[in-house]
């Protein structure tokens, strides 16, 4: 299916906040997920990001925005370059004694095994899950682990935690 039309599939079948029933999700959404930006911060971003368009500077923003939620102190990017604006990102907000790791991933082939090492506090960012047949399976192989606890597709988005005493949620909301 071409990949606009996957869009508009997900857009009438996802949920707004009001549509999840798991009280760490809507508290994610509505304090990050759908938290409105600083006009001062969108007019200060990394001009590789503002030339990308309205989509490369929604997706910045959020992850900037799951980066200062989530405190982290060590991160990894699981790709075969990363952009140099969202190394930058994750090098600014690291350093905070939380024992907790993220993961960026956007390779189309990688296999789960990294999965073994990943605690119960770590969060994996997947940038475009749904861009290729490829990466919509290395998705849905990602969702369906048995590791995995909560995933939240936003669709050019992926956010997948590994939450102890939570039962496996698997979470379409719009973005």
């Amino acid at each position: 299916m071409n990949y606009h039309l996957k869009y508009w599939r997900h857009y009438f079948i996802s949920h707004s906040r009001h549509g999840t029933h798991s009280p760490f999700v809507y508290k994610l959404v509505d304090e990050v997920i759908y938290q409105q930006d600083d006009p001062d911060r969108i007019l200060n971003l990394p001009r590789e990001v503002s030339m990308g368009g309205k989509v490369e500077i929604k997706k910045y923003l959020l992850v900037d925005r799951l980066l200062k939620t989530f405190a982290y102190d060590q991160f990894m990017f699981l790709t075969d370059e990363p952009p140099a604006s969202y190394e930058e990102l994750f090098k600014q907000k690291a350093g905070s004694y939380s024992f907790r790791k993220i993961y960026y991933i956007d390779q189309t082939n990688l296999d789960l095994d990294f999965l073994a090492v990943v605690g119960e506090r770590d969060m994996l960012i997947v940038n475009e899950p749904h861009l290729s047949v490829e990466r919509e399976e290395y998705w849905n192989k990602l969702r369906d682990d048995d590791r995995v606890v909560v995933t939240i597709d936003l669709y050019r988005i992926g956010l997948v935690f590994f939450r102890a005493g939570q039962r496996k949620e698997n979470f379409l909301i719009r973005f």
